[in-house]
């Protein structure tokens, strides 16, 4: 009864004044920020730690309850309508998301976006709220050997993708891993493809790889191939129906559920983040539907499943956090460092003595998450017309937000060559028709994959892991087998290959 009271008088405290207002500000900056392709979250949020110093705890938890959960729908819209992932977590919505609206479903595709993030989040919340009593067992349920079966069930994604072409996909793959592997060797400690620079040490960085192979390359082909973001000169803008995008999620109720467990799954297991999030439910839409030829050309199943697996993961990266003082995800890297700013302690002593502080924190994520998606939708049909621009305007314009990103992301200058170079990269790759998204996935997992494995491989040597003794690993091995049985079983039918998107 007392957690149950702790919930509602929390509620209540969100809605009252001068409350309410910390996560409707925290929520409108964020989502101006999100929409700046690679500027993401991140800039605002470190620039709220300064500005919460001379704060008070409660205060504090609402403004980053709402900057972690109100970053993800506007990355979506830039992906949707430009071809160009806001965030790093929003590049498997543009597999299908822009080709809707290339096809004059922006709308559609934007409201989908909306109510799916929307629904997402709640089950993500809904799902917290259940298991923070029990959040400890489950998440030391999860080590070395299951993130790794994790990432490999996300790259089982790349047959998926590659079926129409699975030699170019396998290169790109390849070429996606070998990315991943720069930077210090997990076993050794050793500088490996550094090319002799510090810079490299760390591996290469996510967002300007991102940038440089979508919105980069796409600022390339609209320049040098200008025209309309349209398919042709009939095709309306605004296009679409708003109608009928809100109620995408409610026909493919099943998808969406699944997908949204995907996302509070993955964000609850510390390190891996809503980009790994959105891809494996984006395979798993893929995997299990019947009709799999529409993916990649504009299928809203394409949308809904990363959207609400994205969403969802805010609740999920919440538990460690809280739990243990792990950030599941970027954004609660900067959560957790403005909880111990403030003297706020993770784990036991907040979880028994601060249960009020938390429910604030929940109930603000909660907020944040259904004001951006009821903002959104409302724009949706002005955000919709932005589709109709003139390349030969637009694309200077995406150039310069993806060069401001790229370096805002890290702050470092090195960030803009590697925009650049893998910029050049995609461009020749769109033209060339060779695969994006295998690369994509690839060098997302790839870092994860290995360093496991080698983890979980020494623990093998010293005694200390036995795969037959972890019924959990065994779950997720048994996950990955059937998805690549269901998957491989009609290679042999070629009418059901799909296109590989680019």
């Amino acid at each position: 009864m007392d957690y149950i009271a702790h919930i509602a008088s929390a509620f209540v405290a969100v809605l009252s004044w001068p409350n309410i207002v910390y996560p409707v500000i925290g929520t409108l900056a964020v989502m101006v920020t999100s929409f700046l392709p690679g500027i993401g979250g991140s800039t605002v949020k470190a620039l709220a730690l300064t500005l919460t110093l001379s704060w008070g705890a409660e205060p504090t938890m609402l403004l980053f309850g709402a900057l972690v959960g109100g970053a993800t729908f506007m990355g979506s819209v830039t992906a949707i309508l430009f071809n160009v992932p806001g965030t790093a977590q929003s590049a498997a919505v543009l597999l299908d998301g822009y080709p809707m609206a290339r096809r004059g479903e922006a709308r559609t595709a934007l409201a989908c976006a909306a109510i799916a993030s929307a629904l997402g989040s709640t089950v993500g919340v809904v799902v917290l709220m259940v298991l923070l009593p029990l959040v400890r067992p489950l998440i030391l349920a999860f080590g070395p050997l299951e993130m790794l079966l994790l990432a490999v069930w996300g790259l089982t994604t790349i047959v998926v993708v590659s079926k129409a072409a699975p030699l170019k996909g396998g290169v790109m793959a390849g070429l996606g891993f070998a990315l991943a592997m720069i930077g210090l060797d997990p076993s050794t400690a050793q500088p490996r493809w550094t090319l002799g620079t510090d810079y490299l040490l760390d591996g290469l960085p996510a967002v300007p790889v991102l940038l440089g192979l979508f919105a980069v390359a796409e600022a390339m082909q609209l320049m040098l191939h200008g025209r309309t973001l349209g398919r042709d000169s009939t095709t309306r803008a605004d296009g679409g129906s708003l109608l009928a995008g809100c109620l995408a999620p409610f026909r493919h109720p099943g998808l969406f559920l699944r997908s949204s467990m995907i996302g509070t799954l993955i964000g609850a297991i510390p390190g891996i983040g809503g980009t790994v999030a959105s891809f494996v439910a984006y395979g798993h839409a893929v995997q299990t539907a019947g009709d799999r030829s529409r993916f990649g050309q504009g299928d809203i199943r394409g949308v809904i499943a990363p959207e609400a697996a994205v969403d969802a993961k805010d609740g999920g990266s919440l538990l460690p956090v809280l739990a243990f003082g792990l950030p599941g995800s970027e954004g609660t890297v900067f959560l957790l460092a403005a909880m111990m700013i403030h003297g706020i302690t993770p784990g036991r002593p907040l979880l028994d003595q601060h249960m009020d502080l938390v429910w604030l924190l929940i109930w603000a994520l909660f907020l944040s998450n259904w004001l951006t998606s009821i903002v959104g939708l409302a724009m949706a049909g002005w955000l919709a017309r932005l589709q109709g621009l003139r390349t030969d305007l637009l694309a200077p314009v995406v150039l310069a937000l993806a060069a401001i990103g790229a370096v805002a992301s890290e702050g470092q200058a090195e960030d803009l060559l590697v925009a650049l170079l893998f910029g050049g990269l995609g461009y020749v790759m769109i033209r060339q028709g060779w695969p994006r998204v295998p690369l994509v996935i690839a060098f997302v997992l790839g870092g994860l994959v290995e360093q496991n494995l080698v983890t979980s491989l020494r623990l093998a040597e010293l005694g200390r892991l036995n795969p037959l003794e972890r019924p959990q690993a065994l779950a997720i091995l048994a996950l990955i087998v059937l998805t690549l049985v269901w998957t491989l079983r009609d290679r042999r039918r070629p009418a059901a290959a799909p296109a590989v998107p680019s």
